[in-house]
């Protein structure tokens, strides 16, 4: 480890002095480089290997590698100032900070593991920082947060991995690694907040590049048994198993997650395991089809599926067809009366104990409960409102 910060140290401050010509690097530094101890032609290497993170004429403008790439060229090779970069990047000065450190950072691994001249003394990946005290704690207080505070949002799993391979590919090409997606995976979901599953993605395809100099991670996904697999396959294999990480073990147990590494001839497998996340239904009784329409725009992307009848008097019968999780259920019907409705409901075995949730513009609540509502969601329904019902009634 300490070799890697002080070469770290050394490289942040070649860069410092970039446009110095009195200035001398570190005789490391310039080994990596691939030249001598003592060289003035160590400028001139260095922003050619700035040249080497500068993405391909096909990467959008707003990439974070172009971003990453923009930082070093116009803040070292230009000697612009923060304040100027800031300004041209429409980020703030703070912001700035930030990705100037990260694209040091970014450089500094393509060197380390890329020397211009690899030397005889064996250098191994960049080591993974340890976390700071109360990390873990403050981490799992954050997670904990962000699931309760959406206890049946989903994660669309071919999005999320199409949307982090189009994150971490132009990153990971400055390495020599290839990051692609090795089938369109459709229908897949998992009981994880969106931006948890990513950060987990994230986390193992960064940490599985590490210990890449070339080659290709390919990245696929299906279901079985009730589980997502998430497979990450990289050739040639890189090694036979992933070094303990304590962000990524974080996160697989607040996900209740898997982790196995397997080796296949020339291929290293990881496979992440998820829960599925199976829809919730929910039966929707009432006249107005337009209703109907802004409650499946209302749970996208959530467990719930929405599933309609505008007549009341055919409730039972489409209950022992759907099976529902819930039914919603508008008391001003026009051909039977919702109260009524209601309380056959609750004497019917189909609906005896299934979370019932009166949906009308009457003001009668407490009829509502007492002829055995689960809840009550007063007209007009906001997004909020009809979650929030759906959640309390099928997570109490």
């Amino acid at each position: 480890m300490a070799g890697y910060e002080t070469f770290l140290d050394a490289l942040q401050s070649a860069l410092n002095h970039l446009n110095d010509p009195s200035f001398q690097p570190s005789a490391e530094l310039n080994r990596i480089l691939g030249l001598p101890a003592l060289s003035a032609d160590w400028s001139e290497a260095l922003r050619q290997a700035i040249e080497r993170l500068k993405p391909n004429p096909n990467t959008p403008a707003a990439a974070r590698s172009d971003r990453l790439y923009q930082v070093l060229t116009q803040r070292y090779v230009y000697s612009e100032t923060q304040e100027a970069v800031a300004e041209k990047l429409h980020i703030t000065a703070r912001h700035l900070r930030r990705e100037q450190n990260e694209a040091v950072q970014l450089l500094a691994r393509l060197l380390w593991q890329e020397p211009a001249n690899p030397a005889p003394v064996p250098h191994t990946a960049p080591p993974t920082e340890p976390p700071p005290d109360g990390w873990s704690a403050q981490l799992r207080q954050e997670l904990t947060a962000l699931q309760k505070g959406a206890p049946t949002v989903t994660a669309d799993v071919g999005e999320t991995i199409q949307r982090v391979v189009e994150l971490l590919a132009p990153v990971l090409h400055s390495s020599g690694v290839a990051l692609g997606m090795a089938g369109q995976p459709s229908g897949l979901a998992v009981a994880v907040q969106p931006t948890g599953l990513r950060q987990l993605l994230v986390r193992a395809i960064t940490e599985w590049a590490r210990h890449l100099t070339g080659g290709e991670i390919d990245i696929n996904a299906a279901q079985a048994r009730g589980q997502v697999q998430i497979w990450l396959t990289g050739s040639p294999a890189p090694i036979e198993y992933l070094p303990d990480d304590p962000l990524l073990q974080e996160l697989l147990s607040q996900f209740d997650g898997s982790l196995t590494v397997e080796q296949r001839e020339n291929q290293t497998r990881l496979t992440v395991g998820l829960d599925a996340a199976p829809p919730l239904r929910v039966l929707v009784v009432d006249d107005n089809e337009d209703l109907h329409h802004f409650y499946r725009r209302f749970v996208a992307n959530t467990r719930y599926q929405i599933i309609s009848l505008t007549d009341g008097e055919n409730l039972l019968e489409k209950m022992e067809e759907v099976q529902p999780d819930a039914v919603v259920l508008d008391v001003m019907l026009p051909s039977v009366d919702g109260w009524e409705l209601l309380a056959q409901l609750r004497q019917h075995p189909l609906g005896r104990r299934l979370p019932i949730l009166v949906c009308s513009v009457i003001q009668e609540e407490a009829l509502a409960r007492a002829l055995g509502a689960t809840g009550y969601i007063r007209k007009p329904v906001g997004r909020s409102s009809l979650l929030q019902a759906l959640n309390d009634a099928l997570n109490p």
